[in-house]
């Protein structure tokens, strides 16, 4: 399931908005509160575009003609950075594929002609197989963030998403299940979801960690997770 759309991973557990009011000293002090993205791209092709990587786990950030001419993608997995580029020529307000290339790695970046519907399809990504990406659109009034993490209990591996506005996006990743998607909302730092294979997940946000418990009712199985901003 490595050709994720973001309609579709519109159904990602969203574990992150709460963590975008603020910052934890203890981790992460770094990260970035002021979108990258320029105003005038926020209804374009043009800009910058934030996710996850499930399949191991990391992030990726891809800048198209944001602040210059240039077209390119950084994906770090598991603290390794691999930095794409590309040599296409962009149009502004088009719809876009542009195709990354790093070595042996490589994959597809679809977008429409407004900056909707991201998605990274053909990826292929060394020592990653079966791996996938979700992305989303920043625009320059609401910051997307990126969140890596994990879940465990009647069933265990990684749990990923980012954060657009009050709604988060994820993936997760299991080597018997594959990869699959949720979603949820945050209100008041209290999160509620659904996963594509019916778990219902609950959390708290407090800064930049967030962390809960899931349940399974169909497969009578529950859990919890836990994540924190990586970006």
């Amino acid at each position: 399931m490595k050709n994720l759309s973001f309609s579709f991973l519109v159904i990602v557990l969203t574990i992150i908005q709460s963590c975008s009011t603020s910052s934890d000293s203890s981790n992460n002090q770094n990260l970035t509160l002021i979108p990258q993205a320029k105003i005038e791209h926020n209804q374009s092709n043009y800009g910058i575009y934030k996710g996850v990587f499930v399949g191991s786990s990391g992030i990726i950030i891809l800048d198209i003609n944001n602040s210059s001419n240039t077209v390119s993608a950084t994906l770090i997995v598991d603290g390794n950075t691999l930095n794409f580029v590309s040599n296409q020529a962009i149009q502004a307000n088009q719809a876009t594929n542009i195709n990354f290339v790093n070595g042996a790695n490589s994959f597809t970046f679809s977008v429409s002609a407004n900056g909707n519907n991201p998605i990274i399809t053909n990826l292929l990504i060394n020592g990653h197989p079966n791996a996938a990406i979700l992305v989303v659109k920043e625009t320059s009034t609401t910051l997307v963030k990126c969140f890596e993490g994990s879940y465990s209990g009647g069933d265990s591996g990684t749990f990923n998403g980012v954060i657009y506005g009050n709604i988060l996006y994820g993936l997760i990743g299991n080597a018997d299940t594959g990869i699959y998607t949720a979603n949820g909302s945050v209100n008041n730092n209290q999160i509620e979801g659904l996963t594509q294979i019916g778990s219902t997940i609950s959390g708290t946000l407090n800064g930049n960690s967030c962390s809960g418990t899931w349940t399974n009712n169909q497969a009578g199985m529950s859990g919890t997770w836990s994540g924190v901003r990586t970006y």
